[in-house]
C-alpha cells in the first residue's frame, strides 16, 4: 500500500510543479484566433484524450490530451499547440501533450489549436468526452463530439 501511496504522490509532484516557461513555449492562438501572415497555416489533424490511473465517474481524475497537427512548410517539431477546457485545471504541458485535471462529474468540452514558427496559426478544433472514457477524433471537421460512450470501455 505504501508503494502506491508513494507512487501517486510522486506522479503528483512530478506533474504538479513547474510552469510554461521560454523552453517549454505555449501558442496564442485560442487568444487572437486564426492568424495568417503568410505561408501555410497548420490544419489540425486528431485530438486525442487518456484518463491517467484510476477514473471514476463524479471523482477528479487528470487526463493526457495530445493535439496533433500537420504544416506543409515548416517542420512539425517547430509548432506550438494550445489547450483551453473550461472546468479542469491545466496541471502540467510538453509539447502537443496537455495534462489537465477534471471533475468528471459532466461531459468534458474543450479546444485546441496550433501555431507555426511564421505566426500562422490553425482554425479552433473543439473536443467533446464522456468523463473516464479514453478516445480520440480525426481532424476535419472543425470539431468532434464523442458523447456515445464507447461499450467496450465500460
Amino acid at each position: 500500500m505504501r508503494f502506491w501511496v508513494t507512487l501517486v504522490l510522486s506522479g503528483s509532484l512530478i506533474f504538479g510543479c513547474g510552469e510554461d516557461g521560454s523552453d517549454n513555449p505555449r501558442s496564442t492562438c485560442l487568444t487572437t484566433g486564426p492568424v495568417n501572415p503568410g505561408g501555410s497555416p497548420p490544419e489540425m489533424a486528431n485530438i486525442a484524450w487518456d484518463p491517467l490511473g484510476f477514473c471514476q465517474q463524479g471523482a477528479f481524475n487528470n487526463y493526457n490530451v495530445f493535439v496533433f497537427a500537420s504544416d506543409s512548410d515548416s517542420p512539425l517539431l517547430e509548432l506550438t499547440f494550445d489547450v483551453n477546457v473550461p472546468g479542469c485545471s491545466q496541471v502540467a504541458h510538453l509539447g502537443n501533450v496537455f495534462v489537465v485535471g477534471c471533475p468528471n462529474d459532466a461531459p468534458i468540452s474543450g479546444v485546441a489549436c496550433a501555431e507555426d514558427p511564421d505566426g500562422n496559426t490553425s482554425s479552433r478544433a473543439e473536443f467533446t468526452f464522456q468523463p473516464c472514457i479514453p478516445g480520440d477524433c480525426n481532424m476535419p471537421p472543425d470539431s468532434c463530439d464523442l458523447l456515445a460512450p464507447d461499450p467496450s470501455a465500460l
